[in-house]
Order: structure tokens, then C-alpha cells, then sequence
């Protein structure tokens, strides 16, 4: 419609030279794409953050006891977050006194940033950094040399990985090709996604949602629909129309 355009004075020149207000759709993408992440890329200790859209790929944490050793150590620090930023990597440097190591970290891995480097005295000395992953797993000592393309391959890795174990979660929480007795059973008990076919009809997709208080959740396009789209209606078993995904909103 035209009501976001009309309040924020949106136009677009015509072809005969007028002004019109702009017809548009309101999906509300923003917010509801940064709840999807949160709730498909999060565990206990927070969220975690794809690569690809994270603001701060890489944080640097200096680590030092004295005065001297934090001059030298942030000074490190900022050298490798310039060498990394030359190869696209966003990255910061946690600099901040006052924070124990521990604090800078607890934080970081909450808000989901993918990688930690930690850079202390004895790092420098062997021309290493301390790598830790979001995911998990053990920290490991990485080599200054080559630092940049082992990250971008660490990155792209884990993008893999978080796509790889979000579709594994959906499918866990999925049945496709259901029956009507599936879908009962499934309303009822722990919920999940329902994917089967769907007649078109209002009086049977109302039907369904007053029986099983599931709704139509999307009508996926061709590449998320099922290896065989089901020809009859999961419901009243007339001619399929389209795959539907049911479920319920809560």
C-alpha cells in the first residue's frame, strides 16, 4: 500500500513528469531477521555470530601484568589488527584497562563475536597469537605468518559449519510428507514444522488451524520444497495445490 510512503513522504517521478507516492511492501525484515539469527545461531553463553555478518569477525585481546608489557602488547596488537583489516577482516582491538582478560572475553563470546586473539608476552616471543572460536573447542597457539589466510579459512569454515547444523536442527524439528494423523500427533505434542500438501481451501486451511492451532507458516519456494511435493491435501485429501509448511506461532 501507500501508508508507510504517504507518512514518510516517499515519491517517485512518473513518466509524465508528476510525483506519486511509492506502493510498497512492510515485511518488517529488519527485526525479525535479527531475532531469526539469534534464535537459530545462540547457546548458552549467548549468540553466535555467522562470519559473514558480523561486525567484528576478529577481536584482539592484549594481555600484560605491567605497564611496559601493555604499551608493547597493544602496540602488537594494533599491528596485527592492521595486517588483517589489508585482508577484509573486521577486527577490533580490546584495549580497555581497567578489565581482567577474563571480563573481555566473557563479553565478546556473548555477543558472538567469531574469533578471539589473545597477544601476550610470551605470544610475541614466539611470533604467535592464542586463537579461540565461538563454537568451542580448545584454544590453540596460530602463527603471526600466514595469520590472515588461516582466519579467512577458519571463517569460512564455521559459515559452512553454522548453515550445515541450523538445516540439521530444522530437519530434526521437520516431518515431511505428512499425514493428517502426523500432524495431530505432532500439534499435540512437542510441535515442530509440518511439511505436506495443501488444497487452497479457506474452510480447510480454517479447519486445521481450529483443530490443531497450526497455521500456514510459508509456502516454500521450489528450493526449500520437499525431494517429492505431495500431490493430495494432508487434510482433506483433495488435489495439492502447493507444499505447505504448518505450525504453530508462538
Amino acid at each position: 500500500g501507500q501508508n508507510f510512503a504517504r507518512a514518510f513522504e516517499v515519491t517517485f517521478q512518473t513518466a509524465d513528469g508528476g510525483l506519486e507516492f511509492v506502493w510498497n511492501t512492510s515485511w518488517g525484515v529488519s527485526t525479525r531477521l535479527v531475532g531469526g539469527l539469534i534464535m537459530t545461531h545462540s547457546d548458552d553463553n549467548g549468540l553466535i555470530c555467522p562470519p559473514r555478518l558480523a561486525q567484528y569477525q576478529v577481536v584482539i585481546v592484549p594481555i600484560y601484568k605491567t605497564d611496559d608489557e601493555r604499551a608493547t602488547m597493544v602496540d602488537a596488537a594494533q599491528r596485527t589488527r592492521a595486517t588483517l583489516l589489508a585482508a577484509g577482516i573486521r577486527v577490533h582491538v580490546d584495549a580497555r584497562e581497567g578489565i581482567k582478560p577474563g571480563a573481555k572475553y566473557y563479553e565478546w563470546e556473548g555477543r558472538g563475536v567469531p574469533f578471539r586473539l589473545e597477544i601476550g608476552p610470551r605470544d610475541v616471543a614466539a611470533g604467535t597469537a592464542m586463537l579461540a572460536r565461538r563454537t568451542g573447542g580448545k584454544k590453540e597457539p596460530v602463527p603471526m605468518d600466514g595469520l590472515a589466510e588461516r582466519l579467512i579459512a577458519e571463517m569460512n569454515r564455521m559459515q559452512i559449519e553454522l548453515l550445515e547444523n541450523a538445516r540439521a536442527r530444522r530437519e530434526a524439528a521437520s516431518i515431511r510428507g505428512a499425514t493428517k494423523a502426523q500432524l495431530i500427533q505432532q500439534m499435540e505434542g512437542t510441535g515442530g514444522f509440518i511439511y505436506g500438501g495443501f488444497c487452497g481451501e479457506r474452510a480447510c486451511e480454517a479447519e486445521i488451524k481450529e483443530q490443531t492451532k497450526a497455521t500456514i507458516r510459508v509456502l516454500p519456494d521450489p528450493e526449500f520444497c520437499s525431494p517429492n511435493v505431495p500431490a493430495r491435501c494432508l487434510w482433506c485429501d483433495m488435489p495439492s495445490i502447493a507444499e505447505a509448511v504448518w505450525a504453530k506461532a508462538y
